[in-house]
């Protein structure tokens, strides 16, 4: 049976020609390397929400507007097309039909309301339109999501989690980063839709947990300090041939909250990472401690507390995180690996 061939493009689109990788296998990997992954992932994270609200001001706006952008995507898929990264960014506009406020408020978390006024704020600053049930993106629109920078440090995180995998006899040879970089351009739609069914739930459950998603980055800023201390500490124990707790994927959020810090991190720092305004950032700080996911140190300074009534919802929200990070580097890899999609 021939491959289908998108009309509009006149390409060939590949098919899988199975899928070898097993989720379970990936996932057993990322515990058995947790700290190393855990400083990858932290950091691409932190990077990519940081750009993120740099370019919105807004994380709301941001997370309705890849959810739209996704939904052209998914039903491109459904055509059996896909487009380059040049192809989807060369695009005078993008129009979406048919869009339902109440399904994305549902999928979203976020209230019916609060969808219409930041659907309304877009269309102001001239990112889309509204034509009845449509939205029609322009070219600015399409420009303010373009992850130049994000598609090097998603190549850049692939890569290591393929060296982590590699010599196993499931995985083979790792991916190096150009080949990487490479696909992800020339399939970019496919790769990026998976990228965004990995995202989208990522940040709705921390919207759940922090109530909104700004509380959830200055929270972030603490966790990756406390990330790396926990890092070094292990690696000082091993140097120092000491007896190492063991840490898993169940006890690693517990392990990073409960790591004594020397020095914490202050608002300044917090604002100037993730450049939400610093009254912003004090006023998020102050909701954290009251809630008692972080505490302040006499210099002034943020570490997360280990007796947080939070915690438990943030330890689950971290277990479901990592299977939603496994299944996107299984199926990543399984494209790249194990498919007839070639660059």
């Amino acid at each position: 049976m021939n491959e289908p061939i998108d009309l509009k493009t006149k390409k060939i689109i590949p098919k899988k020609i199975e899928n070898k990788f097993q989720k379970s296998l990936v996932l057993e990997s990322l515990e058995q390397n947790i700290l190393s992954h855990w400083d990858t992932w932290g950091k691409f994270q932190q990077a990519w929400t940081n750009r993120a609200y740099k370019s919105f001001k807004d994380l709301d706006k941001y997370i309705i507007l890849i959810y739209l952008i996704r939904d052209n995507w998914v039903t491109l898929s459904g055509k059996f097309q896909y487009q380059s990264m040049d192809e989807f960014y060369e695009t005078e506009g993008v129009t979406i039909d048919k869009i339902n406020l109440i399904q994305i408020s549902n999928d979203l978390h976020i209230p019916k309301e609060t969808i219409r006024r930041k659907v309304n704020e877009l269309q102001e600053s001239n990112i889309l339109k509204r034509q009845g049930k449509s939205i029609i993106f322009n070219r600015k629109g399409i420009e303010t999501q373009k992850p130049n920078d994000m598609i090097e440090l998603l190549s850049v995180f692939i890569e290591k989690k393929s060296k982590m995998m590699s010599g196993k006899d499931w995985f083979g040879e790792h991916l190096e980063k150009d080949y990487i970089k490479r696909f992800v351009k020339k399939y970019f739609t496919i790769v990026w839709l998976r990228f965004f069914r990995m995202q989208i739930p990522f940040l709705t459950r921390h919207r759940d947990v922090f109530g909104d998603l700004e509380t959830w980055v200055v929270w972030g800023n603490i966790a990756v300090s406390h990330q790396y201390h926990l890092a070094r500490k292990k690696e000082e124990e091993l140097i120092g041939d000491k007896s190492i707790d063991p840490i898993g994927l169940k006890n690693y959020y517990s392990s990073v909250v409960s790591v004594k810090m020397k020095r914490g991190i202050n608002a300044s720092s917090i604002s100037d990472i993730s450049t939400i305004p610093r009254a912003t950032v004090i006023r998020k700080l102050k909701w954290l401690v009251e809630k008692g996911c972080v505490s302040k140190t006499k210099n002034l300074e943020y570490i997360m507390t280990p007796k947080g009534k939070m915690n438990n919802k943030i330890a689950s929200n971290f277990l479901t995180n990592q299977n939603y990070v496994a299944e996107f580097l299984t199926d990543i890899f399984d494209l790249m690996k194990n498919s007839n999609f070639r660059i």
